[in-house]
């Protein structure tokens, strides 16, 4: 479980979220969105703990699986399948195996019969983390993802982008994590290979939060929408899935613009009054008066969303 308390959020001097909570519990498949710059990208990184809030705090029980934008810090020498087997810890056990293995072949009886003690170790701790079956469910599901035996066999650093961010999705998939934070999971996916990631994610029992532009994959598999309001810095919290959400904001946005007509229509008709007084030095404190009760009104109001700006381009 995710829980956060009172959370701010800011790049530079510009506030992307003030004093937001909320918890993300086992069961909850979150679609967190927002227009562009509206922090979802920051917010997912405090969340995985890999950036800091500028107030509040994010506390967790159980594993968490993130998957960033653009994950590239793990080693190029690593081998691809053994990335995403370090996700359970059996690429250190595979690895202590391989050694003990040139221990056995030595010449010398002593280090032949420490490399089998040592074999046997590695092989029991790897049959304690799912053994060479746990070894082929990374394999499959890497295989999902459309990385086939060739790639895995391969370091990292000969594989392009769009490999290593699969092998990044496989590894945390296999993690078996109680959280998972994607963002834009279906990136350098084919068809088949997300249809097969919205079936998987559909039946993940832990917490989700998936940021994604796949209006097929949000329908299917969230059953809340976290709405990241820019203009508000605040998260509207919609208990309910993508068709209804989208129903429930456009509602929600054409009462927000009759708030603020109105807000609007009353501050004029004050601020009028108020220029009207100002002329007389006997009404001076009330034109002040007047003033200040038209500012409160106009921010009493909460913001109407900008539509986001959309090129449109002909071929």
């Amino acid at each position: 479980m995710l829980i956060a308390s009172d959370l701010e959020m800011r790049v530079g001097s510009r506030l992307l979220l003030e004093s937001a909570s909320f918890r993300v519990g086992a069961g909850d498949r979150i679609g967190l969105v927002g227009r562009n710059g509206a922090g979802k990208t920051t917010l997912t990184k405090v969340l995985a703990g890999e950036g800091l809030p500028a107030a509040g705090q994010v506390t967790s029980t159980g594993t968490i699986g993130y998957l960033p934008q653009d994950p590239r810090t793990a080693d190029p020498d690593e081998i691809a399948l053994d990335r995403v087997l370090s996700a359970r810890g059996i690429d250190d056990a595979l690895r202590e195996m391989r050694v003990a293995e040139e221990k056995m072949g030595s010449d010398d009886q002593k280090t032949r019969d420490k490399g089998v003690r040592a074999y046997a170790r590695a092989e029991e701790r790897l049959h304690i983390l799912g053994g060479y079956t746990a070894e082929s469910e990374a394999a499959s599901i890497a295989n999902s993802l459309g990385l086939d035996q060739r790639v895995l066999g391969q370091p990292l650093g000969t594989l392009s982008g769009g490999q290593r961010r699969r092998i990044e999705l496989a590894r945390i998939l296999f993690s078996g994590a109680d959280t998972l934070l994607l963002d834009e999971p279906t990136n350098h996916l084919d068809g088949d290979s997300i249809v097969w990631l919205r079936d998987f994610l559909k039946s993940h029992q832990g917490g989700l939060i998936v940021i994604s532009h796949d209006v097929d994959l949000v329908d299917e598999v969230v059953n809340k929408v976290f709405y990241l309001d820019a203009n508000r810095c605040v998260i509207d919290i919609y208990n309910m899935g993508w068709k209804a959400y989208q129903t429930q904001r456009e509602a929600d946005e054409r009462r927000r613009k009759r708030e603020q007509a109105n807000a609007e229509k009353q501050a004029s008709a004050l601020q009028k009054q108020a220029d009207k007084f100002r002329a007389k030095a006997t009404k001076a404190r009330a034109a002040h008066q007047m003033e200040n009760r038209a500012e409160k009104i106009l921010n009493s109001v909460q913001g109407q969303r900008k539509v986001d700006r959309v090129a449109k381009l002909r071929f």
